[in-house]
């Protein structure tokens, strides 16, 4: 096979597959739609921050609803030099995805083209990229610095240069501003500096680089109000629980991240086949990069599974994916190389790559354009009832993000990503909606005194004051990614109940034909 020519198969195969995405989707919505509402969160905030200089989910406050600070900004900086297009996260990633190939390849320059060939498809067809690309969300950006981050270490392990370690600071700077969970990974490197190769100073200020992004966005935070933590991980974290719910949510990111606990067991075969050669070497071989990277990853995982997500677009543990196909490909290279001894491992690992085939690419060439029409069913079409008839009025909501994006609304986030208040009065109460009284009355009290107009929200996930008035329901089919199936719409005065009443009825009119508009009477 040429120099090039395996390249160009992964580029022609992602592009092919962002293709038929685009295809699939502009076949219902006539334009491409992102699969998550969280992307349009993003492209609010970074609009906001654009244009109005306010980092916020509306123009009027700081919010911290992101939870990743550096691609937001970095959308901000893309669209004050381009402009607003709602594209601009698509083509970013693209850009970040192709570089990522491009990254993975120089790694596996050294390996065979079998291991470069297995290797690159696994990182398009596993994690899978051209999912990653179209959710509009960093977890590209992400993956690409923390791919980075790794390659820095391994240089830093064979020379320990000052340029190395340069590199492997600013990449650990940039891993953890995409998303905070490169701490983990981050923590075991600057462990292993410390103990097995006794950097100590240097271990500690790789950490204190790590650690500026959290530092500097918290501090900001704070000053503004609001949390240390961006508002999704005090939410959405596993550590408000109690012992019984921490349980029980590892369980299911357990379940839920199956798929990467496959890959898992080629990793934990590398190991026990490092540790077997301890019996025919020194203890210094466990000093070697090549595992110093498995033991970090293998470290780095277990305390995402712990602390972190699993799921949603199976977009959480996508970079724990391309983590572990980093990890593992010398020992499949060794694999593959071997031309004696017993093939069980190399078709055990085969196997498992071809299993998660199965459960990250093929099932999800069903679910990404279901996603994407939930959203335009859902979130597209709630936007654009905002905008034909409260653009820039208050809104009482719990899907905030293609609402703010298309409009100029004054918001009230009853699931608290884009209201302090309301985060506040639910950090400690994690999916307990309905009987939290405190943001019932917190609800009540400001939709009256900040003249609120309407309330666009899922009845199961928190109870609308008495005095609001139901005017009616949207509900959307084969529901997969949005919280819930039936969003029901409010009249905050009950002598305007009337008035949304007949716009829902005229805007059923121009729904999609699967989407139910039921007027309240």
């Amino acid at each position: 096979m040429k120099k090039h020519t395996l390249l160009l198969i992964i580029f022609v195969v992602l592009a092919a597959l962002i293709y038929y995405n685009i295809q699939a989707v502009s076949v219902f919505a006539g334009r491409y739609i992102y699969p998550l509402d969280d992307a349009y969160i993003h492209l609010s905030m970074a609009r906001n921050f654009a244009e109005a200089g306010t980092w916020g989910i509306t123009q009027y406050e700081f919010s911290s609803t992101t939870s990743s600070p550096l691609f937001t900004f970095l959308l901000a900086v893309l669209i004050k030099i381009f402009g607003n297009w709602e594209y601009i996260p698509l083509v970013a990633n693209i850009v970040a995805g192709a570089a990522l190939i491009l990254v993975f390849n120089k790694y596996l320059k050294p390996f065979s083209v079998l291991t470069r060939f297995v290797f690159l498809a696994a990182l398009v067809f596993l994690m899978p990229l051209h999912l990653m690309i179209m959710t509009g969300m960093e977890h590209v950006f992400h993956t690409l610095a923390m791919v980075l981050v790794f390659l820095a270490f391994r240089k830093y392990l064979e020379d320990k240069s000052p340029r190395h370690f340069s590199n492997l600071a600013l990449f650990s700077i940039i891993a953890t501003g995409f998303r905070y969970e490169s701490l983990f990974f981050i923590f075991f490197i600057c462990v292993y500096l410390f103990f097995m190769k006794k950097d100590y100073v240097i271990s500690i200020f790789l950490g204190l680089f790590a650690l500026m992004p959290v530092l500097v966005y918290g501090y900001i935070s704070i000053d503004h109000g609001s949390f240390f933590l961006p508002n999704s991980l005090i939410l959405k974290g596993n550590t408000n629980d109690g012992i019984a719910g921490f349980i029980t949510r590892v369980a299911g990111n357990a379940y839920r991240g199956i798929s990467v606990l496959i890959l898992m067991l080629i990793l934990i075969a590398q190991i026990f086949r490092n540790f077997r050669t301890l019996k025919h070497a020194d203890t210094q071989t466990l000093k070697l990069p090549k595992n110093a990277v498995t033991l970090v990853v293998s470290a780095g995982f277990l305390v995402h599974l712990l602390f972190a997500n699993f799921g949603w677009l199976i977009r959480y543990e996508a970079y724990l994916v391309v983590l572990i196909l980093f990890a593992i490909a010398p020992f499949a290279d060794d694999l593959f190389r071997e031309k004696t001894g017993k093939p069980v491992l190399k078709f055990l690992m085969i196997g498992l790559l071809l299993i998660t085939f199965y459960m990250r690419f093929i099932t999800m060439l069903k679910y990404q354009p279901i996603a994407s029409k939930n959203i335009f069913d859902q979130q597209i079409q709630l936007a654009d009832f905002v905008h034909q008839y409260y653009p820039e009025s208050g809104i009482i909501a719990n899907d905030i993000g293609a609402i703010t994006y298309y409009n100029n609304i004054q918001l009230l986030d009853t699931y608290g990503l884009g209201t302090i208040e309301a985060a506040r009065l639910r950090k400690n109460d994690h999916g307990k909606f309905l009987d939290n009284k405190n943001l019932q009355a917190y609800i009540a009290r400001t939709a009256e005194n900040r003249n609120f107009d309407v309330a666009l929200v899922f009845d199961e996930w928190v109870k609308m004051p008495d005095y609001f008035s139901k005017a009616g329901t949207l509900t959307i089919n084969n529901n997969y990614i949005c919280g819930g199936t039936t969003v029901s719409f409010y009249a905050v005065k009950k002598e305007n109940a009337d008035k949304l009443r007949n716009q829902l009825a005229a805007f059923s009119r121009q729904i999609p034909k699967d989407v139910t508009i039921k007027i309240a009477h």
